[in-house]
C-alpha cells in the first residue's frame, strides 16, 4: 500500500483558524478571518467567519454558499475548489504533486535545479482548447509552487506554498501564497493557517453544516 493510498484511510478531518488577506486588481485589500472546518466524508468546507462580520460560508462541489444569522444570504456556482484545495490534498496525500497524479493530465517533461523538481503537466487532447499546461515545483519532495497556464501558453494563476508543519506525520504548508493574472490585471490572496488539528473528534455539526 502506497503512502498516499495509507493517508487518504488515515486522515479526514482538518480544522485551523484561517486568516486571508487580499488585495484586489483594483487595489482594495480585504481581510478575513474565522475558523475552517473540513471532512472528506462530507465534502463541504465550512468557513465559519468571525471578521470583517460573522457568517458561514460553505464550499461544496458545486455550490459556494453564504449563511447569515442561520439564513441563506447567497450561492455560486462552483467547481474543482475543493479537489485542489491544500487541506483536501493534504488528507488525500495527493499535495506532493497538487493532486494530478491520476489525473487526466500527464507528465510531459521534468526538470531539476538544485534541490527543485520542477514537473509540466499537460491536459489531454480533448481538454486543450480550454486549459493549458501545469507547472508543479518541489524541494525536497514537498510542493513549492503551481503555475496554470491558459491553452496559449500564457501565465494565469500562481501559488507558492510555504511555513511547513509537521502534524501526525503529515507536512503541512501553513502560509499559501496566490496570484491571479487576468490580462493586464492581477490580484492577491496569502492565506495563513494556524492551529491545525487533524481528525478532530468533535464539532460534528460544523464540519457537516447543514444547507436548508
Amino acid at each position: 500500500m502506497g503512502y498516499a493510498e495509507l493517508s487518504a484511510q488515515q486522515y479526514f478531518r482538518f480544522k485551523a483558524n484561517i486568516t486571508i488577506k487580499e488585495k484586489k486588481a483594483d487595489g482594495k485589500f480585504n481581510l478575513t478571518k474565522g475558523t475552517l472546518y473540513y471532512d472528506l466524508n462530507t465534502r463541504k468546507a465550512v468557513y465559519d467567519v468571525t471578521f470583517p462580520e460573522k457568517a458561514i460560508i460553505v464550499i461544496t462541489d458545486t455550490a459556494y454558499i453564504s449563511f447569515q444569522n442561520g439564513k441563506r444570504t447567497s450561492t455560486k456556482a462552483i467547481k474543482e475548489f475543493l479537489d485542489f484545495s491544500l487541506f483536501n490534498l493534504c488528507l488525500t496525500g495527493k499535495l506532493d504533486y497538487y493532486g494530478l497524479k491520476g489525473s487526466p493530465y500527464t507528465i510531459t517533461h521534468t526538470e531539476r535545479s538544485d534541490s527543485m523538481v520542477i514537473s509540466t503537466w499537460s491536459p489531454p487532447a480533448q481538454m486543450k482548447k480550454d486549459k493549458g499546461n501545469i507547472k508543479v515545483s518541489s524541494v525536497n519532495k514537498r510542493l513549492f509552487g503551481v503555475l496554470v497556464y491558459d491553452p496559449k501558453g500564457t501565465i494565469i494563476s500562481k501559488q507558492f506554498f510555504e511555513d511547513y508543519t509537521r502534524i501526525k506525520n503529515l507536512w503541512i504548508p501553513t502560509k499559501v501564497v496566490s496570484f491571479l493574472i487576468l490580462g493586464k490585471e492581477k490580484s492577491t490572496q496569502i492565506t495563513e493557517f494556524k492551529n491545525i488539528v487533524i481528525n478532530e473528534s468533535e464539532n460534528d455539526t460544523m464540519y457537516d453544516h447543514v444547507l436548508d
